[in-house]
């Protein structure tokens, strides 16, 4: 979208009579105004109630704002829904000075679009590096690495104040003083959990709704999937909430076994991707947990494997790499701890010894 290469219509998993031929009724327009447990009922803005036998908040997650002075300046963007990328769109013409706040997945995966549409582009991180939440350094570093060789200035530490314009936003102001030129800011600081809803209806709710491995709440006969969702997983024997495209593809499905009556617990090795540039990166497991990183692969090479291991035992992997270039790797490594194996790290280090030989030696 932001690129201009797909409209909204190729944004939707399906087309409209595709929910009439399977018999699903699909109401949109419409906001849940509350929600009874007990007599097992939802009712609409418009007044209308409907009852169920289950229900699965799907709710996915609230985009974060900055409650700076000037936040609501018109040229300060989000990006979550389809008018906001139409929007944002529109702003990034060669040229223009495009502000990303925030070094996460959203800003960088921004960033990297509005450098390929010839804008001069500037990342502002508070934390002392980029994808603190998710990755270990060394791959981080491999990151920004990137941006910068494309021309992407990252500045980290950064110490914001406001936002300055009148009619638009024309800066950054930061706590020294300085101000920062922008003709567009995007705020790319994440997501909260969709979770209020949930909340006034009595569902006990952490960091995300909770649920247990089967997606069902404290509440029984409601359940919750996709990011808006904390789930108890038994292989990490700890609750874990998973924002990315995969966990809301299985999780979903683990749901709906459950309401078919045919549970099975959802365990998974999470997965995902980000493509930046025309390099994608990939990790699997719990990466950011790791005391020590085993590389396999150059940068230079246009392709690294930085395997994360914990105790001796391998619990994530990230894949940095051209295209497709780290992708078979990366799935071998999230195999070999979705079946437990430990390899030895000297011949992870190795790449004269096959991924597949290691996996099948251990």
């Amino acid at each position: 979208m932001l690129k201009g290469e797909k409209s909204a219509d190729h944004c939707f998993l399906y087309d409209a009579d595709f929910y009439q031929q399977q018999n699903i009724d699909l109401i949109t327009g419409r906001h849940v105004e509350a929600i009874d447990k007990d007599a097992h009922t939802v009712t609409l803005d418009d007044g209308s109630t409907h009852s169920f036998d289950a229900l699965v908040f799907a709710t996915g997650g609230v985009v974060k704002r900055l409650p700076l002075p000037g936040a609501e300046l018109p040229g300060i963007h989000v990006v979550r829904t389809l008018d906001d990328s139409a929007q944002l769109g529109k702003a990034l013409t060669p040229g223009a000075k495009i502000v990303v706040i925030g070094g996460g997945f959203i800003g960088l995966e921004t960033a990297a679009t509005a450098r390929q549409k010839e804008c001069d582009v500037t990342v502002l991180e508070g934390a002392p590096r980029i994808l603190g939440r998710s990755i270990p350094e060394i791959v981080a570093a491999a990151v920004s690495r990137l941006h910068e060789e494309n021309g992407i200035k990252i500045v980290l530490n950064a110490r914001i104040k406001g936002f300055d314009g009148t009619d638009k936003v024309t800066g950054i102001l930061f706590e020294d003083g300085s101000v920062m030129p922008a003709d567009a800011v995007v705020i790319g600081i994440g997501i909260a959990p969709g979770i209020s809803l949930a909340q006034s209806a009595g569902v006990d709710c952490g960091d995300g709704i909770l649920v247990d491995e089967f997606g069902e709440t404290n509440v029984p006969d409601i359940y919750a999937t996709g990011d808006c969702a904390c789930g108890h997983n038994p292989r990490y024997n700890t609750a874990i909430r998973l924002e990315s495209w995969q966990n809301a593809d299985m999780q979903a499905r683990t749901v709906a076994r459950s309401i078919c009556g045919k549970p099975e617990a959802y365990a998974p090795v999470p997965w995902l991707w980000s493509d930046q540039f025309d390099w994608t990166l990939q990790t699997a497991g719990l990466p950011h947990r790791a005391e020590q990183i085993v590389t396999r692969g150059r940068y230079e090479d246009g392709a690294q494997i930085f395997f994360c291991l914990q105790d001796g035992a391998l619990i994530g992997v990230a894949g940095f790499g051209k295209g497709s270039a780290i992708a078979k790797d990366v799935r071998m490594a999230q195999m070999m701890m979705e079946r437990g194996v430990n390899p030895d790290p000297a011949a992870l280090a190795d790449e004269s010894i096959p991924l597949r030989k290691i996996m099948k030696d251990g």
